[in-house]
């Protein structure tokens, strides 16, 4: 494992493989929605393609994991704002709720490498391997389906109904 961590070339083939999957991801809602009157898939989906494919432009030799940790922060805003603006749709929570696990990866790989200096491998980059490489998959898979895979959106609604119930009571 700790040799996909470290090899360059292993990880530009998956964040190619991703940035392929929102961008198919984005095609595929906007050939979908075009007799539909709903366009928020399109919405999300196209800054989600916008994001990823920025990081094409990037030297991933020189970049740091807080440049990952405030693009993310980045994207993960202007989707929270684009849903004051779209109907909440399945594809909005999973994309919150990724995007939240992966900007706190990199904050925490940041934290891990250059504030505390661990250059040696421990099982925290696992974590931050599969959990980024996870997260990123599911939103692609979300995406193309649209099906609520993990159940975060009835966890979502049964909260919300419970903290609403808690307010008024």
């Amino acid at each position: 494992m700790i040799d996909l961590v470290l090899n360059t070339n292993i990880t530009f083939y998956i964040g190619a493989f991703v940035q392929w999957g929102f961008l198919m991801a984005f095609l595929y809602s906007l050939v979908s929605s075009i007799n539909n009157a709903d366009k928020s898939k399109v919405w999300l989906t196209s800054i989600m393609a916008l994001s990823y494919s920025s990081s094409l432009f990037i030297d991933m030799d020189s970049i740091t994991y807080f440049d990952f940790f405030l693009f993310d922060a980045a994207t993960l805003a202007s989707i929270a704002l684009c849903g004051f603006f779209i109907k909440t749709c399945t594809l909005y929570i999973y994309l919150l709720v990724g995007l939240s696990i992966n900007t706190s990866l990199f904050f925490a790989m940041y934290i891990d490498n250059y504030i505390l200096h661990h250059y040696e491998y421990w099982w925290f980059w696992d974590i931050y391997f599969v959990g980024v490489n996870f997260s990123d998959l599911l939103m692609i898979t979300v995406s193309l389906l649209n099906k609520d895979i993990l159940g975060l959106v009835k966890l979502s609604n049964y909260l919300t109904t419970k903290l609403k119930r808690f307010r008024y009571a």
